[in-house]
C-alpha cells in the first residue's frame, strides 16, 4: 500500500477473489484500503433480505480505525451490486451506500449486445448442441456438495481421468472440487453441458508421486473446508475419511488406494501413478505439493472436457453413483461457512444444480441494473415438518426446486426428490401456475 500511494494515489479499491469472510479479515489487517469488492464465496449482501449474510456495504474497521465497505454481490449474474461512494479531496471515503440488483426476467437484454455473442457464439455451437451420450439420473455437481465432500460430478470428472491414463500405470486421480462448476440432468447429455460443467479448457495431467505426498494433497483440499473452497478433493483409485473439526493439517485419515479389486492403507514412502488437471498440478488451488514433490510430470494430455465427453459416451447410459470414496467423519461449523450464508431465498437455486446452458447463450440474467431485491420471508418451520404424504403445490414466479425442498422438506439438498417427481420440468424454466408434485418427506 505504501509504495501505491507514493505514487501520488489516494483511491485503493481492492478487487478480490478470496471470500467474504477473508474480504473482512484483509480490511481489518491492513491500513489504506478503501474499499473491497469481493467474489468466491457467493455470498449474498443486504439490507432488506434476512437471509443475506450481512449489510451491504458491511462496513469494517483498518488498523487505524478507519471504517472499509467490503461488498460482494452472490453469484451467476443473479444481482448487480451497486455501490455509490463519495470521496473527499485526501481520497478519505466520507460516504457508501448501495445495494445488489436482482436482475430477473424483468431485465430485458440489450439488443445489440447480444447479437454480438450470438454472432461470436455461432462457430461453436454445433459443438455444443452434439448429444454424446445420456444420464439414467442427475449428476449433481453442486458446490455445496463438491468443496465439501463426496459427489456425483466429481465421481464421474475422477473416474474419466482415472480411465483415461489407468494403461499408464496410473492409480490415483485428483479432481478439485472447484473446478466442477455445475450439474447435469437426466436424460440426453450435450457438448455443452461438459463444457459448462468443465469451461477451464484444462488438459490432463500426470505424475508420480510418493505415499506420505498424496495425503499431504488431501490435507490441502480439506484445509479450508469452512470457506467452501474450490481445492476440495474429488478422487478415484482413492478412499480417505476427513474429519473439518480437527486444526488445518491433520483432517485426513484411513488413505487408502485401490490394489486391483481391493483397497490397501497408503504406504507413505512408495510411488504411486497419479493424475489431476494442469492447473492442479501446477500448483494451483494450494496444491504446491503436486508442483513441488510431482516426479516425471507430464501436463499435454487430452483435454479434460473431452475426457469426460468420451467417458460419458463409453458408459451410455452412464448412472450418476455415491460409493463412499470420501467419507466426513465432522463437517466444519455451519457459522464458518460463507457459502451456505450466501444462498439467497426464493430468487435462484445455485445455477451448479439445474440444467446447464451454453456458455455464449445470452440471458435476461446478465443486463442493466434492475429494481433492488426485495425482502424475503424464510418459509415457516412449520411447512419441513408437514409432509407426511405426497402434495401438489402450484408454481409461482421464483420458483426452483432447491427452494421448494428447503420450504417442504427443511433441506434444500433434497431438491432431486422433487426433479425426479417431475421429470417432465424443466428446472430453468417452471411454469407459473402450472401444478408439480412433491412427495413425501
Amino acid at each position: 500500500m505504501k509504495d501505491v500511494e507514493a505514487q501520488g494515489v489516494n483511491k485503493i479499491v481492492l478487487l478480490s477473489h478470496v471470500g467474504y469472510v477473508k474480504d473482512k479479515e484483509i480490511a481489518a489487517a491492513v491500513d489504506g484500503i478503501d474499499v473491497i469488492v469481493g467474489g468466491h464465496s457467493h455470498t449474498l449482501l443486504s439490507n432488506t433480505d434476512e437471509k443475506a449474510a450481512g449489510p451491504y456495504p458491511t462496513m469494517v474497521k483498518d488498523p487505524a480505525g478507519v471504517d472499509v465497505p467490503v461488498v460482494t454481490s452472490y453469484a451467476y449474474s443473479k444481482y448487480l451490486g451497486e455501490l455509490k461512494l463519495v470521496f473527499d479531496d485526501s481520497g478519505k471515503v466520507i460516504s457508501a451506500a448501495g445495494a445488489p440488483k436482482l436482475l430477473d426476467a424483468s431485465v430485458k437484454p440489450d439488443e445489440a449486445f447480444a447479437a454480438k455473442v450470438k454472432e461470436l457464439g455461432a462457430p461453436i455451437e454445433a459443438l455444443k448442441q452434439k448429444i454424446i451420450g445420456s444420464s439414467t439420473g442427475p449428476i449433481d455437481g453442486s458446490r455445496d456438495t463438491c468443496r465439501a465432500k463426496e459427489c456425483e460430478m466429481g465421481n464421474l470428472v475422477a473416474d474419466a481421468m482415472l480411465d483415461r491414463v489407468k494403461d499408464q500405470g496410473v492409480q490415483i486421480a485428483f479432481a478439485n472440487g472447484g473446478g466442477l462448476r455445475a450439474s447435469i440432468d437426466a436424460g440426453d447429455v450435450s457438448m455443452g453441458e461438459v463444457l459448462t460443467v468443465l469451461p477451464f479448457q484444462n488438459t490432463i495431467a500426470t505424475f508420480q508421486l510418493k505415499g506420505e505426498d498424496v495425503v499431504a494433497a488431501l490435507e490441502n483440499g480439506a484445509s479450508k473446508m469452512e470457506e467452501g473452497a474450490g481445492r476440495f478433493s474429488q478422487v478415484a483409485g482413492l478412499k480417505y475419511s476427513v474429519d473439518a473439526s480437527k486444526p488445518v493439517g491433520s483432517r485426513i485419515s484411513n488413505v487408502e488406494v485401490k490394489d486391483g479389486d481391493a483397497f490397501k492403507p497408503i504406504d507413505p514412502a512408495k510411488v504411486y501413478g497419479a493424475v489431476a488437471n494442469n492447473y492442479t498440478r501446477s500448483g494451483g488451488d494450494g496444491f504446491k505439493v503436486f508442483a513441488e514433490k510431482g516426479m516425471k510430470a507430464y501436463d499435454f494430455g487430452p483435454s479434460l472436457e473431452d475426457t469426460v465427453a468420451a467417458y460419458i459416451g463409453k458408459n451410455s447410459p452412464y448412472k450418476p453413483y455415491l460409493d463412499g470414496r470420501i467419507t466426513v467423519i465432522a463437517a466444519p461449523a455451519a457459522e464458518a461457512q460463507p457459502a451456505a450464508e450466501a444462498k439467497p431465498a426464493a430468487e435462484a437455486k445455485p445455477a451448479a444444480e439445474v440444467k446447464p446452458v451454453t456458455e455464449t447463450k445470452p440471458a435476461a440474467e446478465a443486463a442493466a441494473p434492475a429494481a433492488t431485491a426485495p425482502a424475503t420471508t424464510a418459509p415457516a418451520a412449520t411447512d419441513a415438518a408437514a409432509m407426511p404424504t405426497e402434495t401438489k403445490h402450484v408454481i409461482v414466479k421464483g420458483d426452483t426446486f432447491w427452494d421448494l425442498a428447503e420450504k417442504f422438506y427443511g433441506n434444500g439438498f433434497d431438491w432431486k426428490k422433487i426433479a425426479e417427481a417431475n421429470a417432465s420440468l424443466k428446472p430453468r424454466a417452471l411454469p407459473v401456475g402450472g401444478e408439480l408434485t412433491v412427495p413425501a418427506k
